[in-house]
């Protein structure tokens, strides 16, 4: 028994290499975007200023993801008054270098829809799901500075008749934004 043992170390240890880790994935680019734009497109009767924030991971060809948030105050919508925040996770791909980086993205997330018919004396919130695709550019001043122009298609396909919430609320937004870009590595 020792001498299997022993024989099974010495087989072991003189055939032992350095382990060397496979690292197929390369490095990864970071955006971070604070962005100022209107929302509009029917059933909105009146384009509103909207504001928001996102941060996307991309990898080195161009795939990744995105969180994005964004808020509008006062949308007329009907007789209704709408303050809309949409808290949004979307796949992306942003083609990884260049000047002129365009991207495109598709996602779902919560929209909270707070309001109620004009005159508004206490305003009804509800949490919706929505969805979210468009599409844009970053164009690239610098190795870490970018401005992005994007245009993207906002959906809550839920319907509120004891709140006469507009069913299927849906709008477009149109923004420009300043983005700071990073390299993040393995």
């Amino acid at each position: 028994m020792i001498r299997i043992v022993v024989f099974t170390i010495a087989l072991i240890a003189a055939t032992a290499i350095d382990a060397r880790a496979q690292m197929s994935m390369g490095s990864f680019k970071g955006y971070l975007t604070g962005h100022v734009g209107a929302i509009t497109g029917e059933p909105v009767t009146n384009a509103r200023l909207t504001t928001g924030a996102s941060v996307a991971v991309q990898e080195l060809l161009g795939w990744g993801a995105e969180i994005d948030f964004g808020h509008t105050s006062d949308a007329l919508v009907g007789r209704q008054i709408l303050d809309v925040n949409s808290y949004m996770v979307n796949a992306s791909w942003v083609r990884p270098h260049g000047r002129v980086r365009p991207f495109v993205v598709a996602g779902a997330g919560v929209m909270q829809i707070d309001g109620c018919d004009f005159p508004c004396n206490r305003a009804a919130r509800t949490y919706d799901l929505g969805l979210s695709a468009g599409g844009g550019a970053f164009l690239a001043l610098h190795d870490m500075v970018a401005v992005r122009g994007d245009v993207r298609y906002f959906f809550a396909g839920a319907d509120h008749p004891d709140l006469r919430r507009p069913e299927n609320f849906h709008y477009w937004r149109i923004s420009l934004g300043a983005t700071l870009m990073w390299d993040i590595l393995p």
